[in-house]
C-alpha cells in the first residue's frame, strides 16, 4: 500500500499529483525551490519545504530514502530532474516516477534509474483520442489543473501547414486530438478527422480539438 511519497517540483503538474495524493490519505512530502509554490501548497500535504533537491544533504535529513514513490515534476531544469533521479534510486527509493518532454529525455532518465517516466500532455491526448474514437468522451478522465480540451479555430499562421511542420506537441505543447473540417457541399455535416496523421494539412476554416495546458489555449482561443 503507498503510504509515503516525495513529490520535487511543485508547478501545476506537480502540485496536482501531490494535493491528490494528500486527499487521497498519503503522507506527502511536497518539495520546491520556489518558497512561493510551497506556500501555496503548504495546506494541502503532509509537509511542504523548500530547498534545493539535488543536494544530498537535504534528501537525507528529510529521510527521502523512506519514501515509497518520488515523484520527480522538475520541468524546466532537466539537469537537475537527471541528479534528483540518480540520488532517490542511491538513497534507495524503490519507485522514481519522473515527468518529462520528450523521447530523447525520457531515455535518458530511464538509463539513470527512473522506473517510470510520463508525458502528461501526450498521454492525456491519447486516452482522449481513444475516447474520441469510440464516441464516449462523456467518460473521459478529469483532466488535471489548469489543462483544458477546447475547439480553437485553426491560427492564421497554421494554415496550409503539416501536423509535422508544426510540430505542436513540441512547440506549442498542445495535442490535437480532431480536425473538424467544413463540408464543401452546402447542407452536408462536417468531416471528423480523429487523429490526423503528421502529413495532413491544415486548412483556412478548419477548427480543431487539442488539449494542453490553459496558458496556452488561451492565446489560441
Amino acid at each position: 500500500m503507498l503510504r509515503k511519497v516525495a513529490v520535487f517540483g511543485l508547478g501545476q503538474f506537480g502540485a496536482s499529483v501531490a494535493t491528490r495524493l494528500f486527499r487521497d490519505g498519503v503522507e506527502v512530502l511536497a518539495v520546491d525551490r520556489n518558497l512561493r509554490l510551497v506556500e501555496q501548497i503548504q495546506d494541502d500535504v503532509s509537509v511542504a519545504v523548500a530547498f534545493d533537491a539535488t543536494a544530498r544533504e537535504n534528501l537525507v535529513a528529510y529521510d527521502v530514502g523512506s519514501m515509497d514513490v518520488a515523484i520527480i515534476a522538475i520541468g524546466t531544469n532537466f539537469e537537475a530532474a537527471v541528479l534528483v533521479t540518480v540520488l532517490c534510486k542511491e538513497l534507495g527509493v524503490p519507485r522514481v516516477v519522473v515527468k518529462v518532454n520528450s523521447p530523447l529525455r525520457r531515455r535518458v532518465l530511464e538509463s539513470v534509474g527512473a522506473d517510470v517516466t510520463v508525458m502528461p500532455e501526450e498521454e492525456m491526448g491519447h486516452r482522449l483520442a481513444e475516447h474520441l474514437a469510440h464516441e464516449s468522451v462523456v467518460d473521459f478522465v478529469e483532466l488535471p489543473q489548469g489543462f483544458s480540451l477546447r475547439r480553437v479555430p485553426v491560427p492564421a499562421a497554421w494554415i496550409g501547414r503539416s501536423l509535422s511542420e508544426l510540430s505542436l506537441l513540441r512547440q506549442e505543447r498542445l495535442n490535437l486530438i480532431q480536425i473538424v473540417r467544413a463540408s464543401a457541399v452546402e447542407g452536408e455535416e462536417a468531416e471528423r478527422i480523429v487523429l490526423p496523421h503528421g502529413e495532413m494539412r491544415l486548412h483556412a476554416g478548419d477548427r480543431i480539438d487539442v488539449i494542453g495546458p490553459d496558458e496556452v489555449l488561451d492565446r489560441h482561443g
